[in-house]
């Protein structure tokens, strides 16, 4: 196998390993509770994703400046081993408390490995091919959700169905899952094999960051995060990214209690395939796009994501069939490709190398702040009693919004 491939197998490994405990989670909620209180609670699972992102930007950024890129993955292949190991303990025993703290440590470890997954990227292909490297990397990672949401989908409800009794307590159905648990180690052991045979390169940007770390001069604490992301080439693309990831947030708290009181479907195999046909489109489209951009950083694709992902969200609410929805959730899928792919290297291409590291912290950290912010909303009117088609109504909204100002403004400031 290529190193490239390698690399992209890590990527699709660890995107696969992250979704799968967290499906079990949603998936159990989904069962036992309804309404608000569903809703509530997936907003809760997605908020211990995020905290670390937010919570832990310098120490992120430093290290991903001023340590061996290879090595940090590797390191956090080697937790997630450990966590997983744990989180099958938990399973067996039927803690669902427990077993959602894990949830917080594995996004500790996700929060480490993506800035230096994103830094590799840049480093292993260069400048000339960043687009086509960006393409193919969402389209491993989404691979990797797309085939964990339905492969724990359908394992979550073959466990389920082989009980006669409706369970209405999460540390019963919980402790059903613990064969979940298994294949998380094993795809843990599988991703740790193989990062463990991605290439080290040298890093001049690297021993520049240890340079500057020893002096006191590093980018994260030189600097604050507002100075870092001062230049309008790279806080535009990350506001419009976080809008994106936002929306996104909410829709995955509000979808499954909106299909369900709306539409009438209780299978949660049948809710996740529907969440993965975003996936679907959005391998599809990073591929295209990716293939479409060439050596150039096409933004204007841009513009016609934001256009795509309003209306899909517009017609969500307007739907009642799992067809239906899966076809806007394919649609929405794509335009996420056309912001990911060109927003992702266009970031990378107007980043210094020695500051990559601590601007893609930084930019996990105001993505994550406004994905935060998504989940609170959805939880404050899920109290309210707030019927969850108005709220994906206000999600189209913003998206209109908001994302037409900064899409307009990203590929003007381009040309300028």
């Amino acid at each position: 196998m290529t190193d490239g491939r390698i690399f992209f197998s890590v990527i699709f490994f660890n995107a696969l390993i992250d979704l799968g405990h967290k499906i079990a989670l949603q998936n159990t909620v989904f069962k036992v509770y309804d309404g608000s209180q569903q809703i509530i609670l997936v907003a809760i699972i997605n908020a211990c994703i995020l905290l670390p992102y937010i919570g832990l930007v310098m120490p992120v950024a430093k290290l991903a400046d001023t340590h061996n890129k290879v090595k940090i993955m590797r390191a956090t292949a080697a937790a997630s081993l450990m966590l997983t190991l744990a989180i099958t303990v938990f399973y067996d025993a039927g803690w669902f408390w427990p077993a959602m703290v894990m949830t917080l440590l594995m996004a500790i470890q996700s929060a480490f490995y993506s800035p230096a997954k994103l830094a590799y990227l840049k480093l292993f292909w260069g400048e000339a091919r960043l687009s086509e490297a960006n393409g193919w990397a969402q389209t491993a990672s989404i691979s990797g959700i797309l085939i964990g949401t339905l492969a724990f989908s359908v394992g979550f409800e073959y466990l389920y169905a082989r009980h006669a009794i409706v369970l209405a307590d999460t540390n019963a159905l919980i402790a059903l899952l613990w064969p979940l648990g298994l294949v998380l180690v094993s795809l843990a052991m599988l991703q740790l094999y193989w990062t463990c045979r991605i290439p080290l390169l040298k890093e001049p940007a690297m021993e520049q960051g240890a340079i500057n770390s020893k002096t006191n001069t590093s980018s994260v604490s030189r600097q604050s995060l507002f100075e870092l992301l001062s230049h309008r080439r790279r806080l535009l693309p990350i506001l419009c990214l976080a809008l994106f990831w936002s929306v996104g947030q909410g829709m995955l708290a509000a979808f499954p209690a909106f299909a369900k009181a709306h539409a009438g479907i209780t299978n949660t195999a049948v809710i996740q395939g529907v969440l993965a046909t975003t996936g679907l489109g959005l391998a599809l489209g990073a591929t295209c796009v990716g293939r479409l951009s060439g050596p150039r950083i096409e933004l204007r694709f841009v513009p016609l994501g934001v256009v795509i992902m309003t209306l899909g969200l517009t017609s969500l609410s307007l739907l009642s069939t799992a067809t239906a929805f899966a076809m806007v959730y394919f649609m929405m899928g794509i335009a996420s490709a056309c912001l990911i792919v060109p927003l992702n290297a266009y970031l990378q291409k107007n980043t210094p190398s020695e500051q990559l590291g601590g601007l893609i912290a930084s930019s996990n950290f105001l993505q994550n702040i406004a994905m935060l912010a998504m989940l609170l909303l959805t939880i404050v009117m899920a109290l309210w009693g707030v019927d969850s088609r108005y709220l994906l109504q206000l999600m189209a909204a913003l998206t209109a919004i908001i994302g037409a100002y900064l899409s307009i403004a990203i590929v003007n400031d381009s040309r300028s």
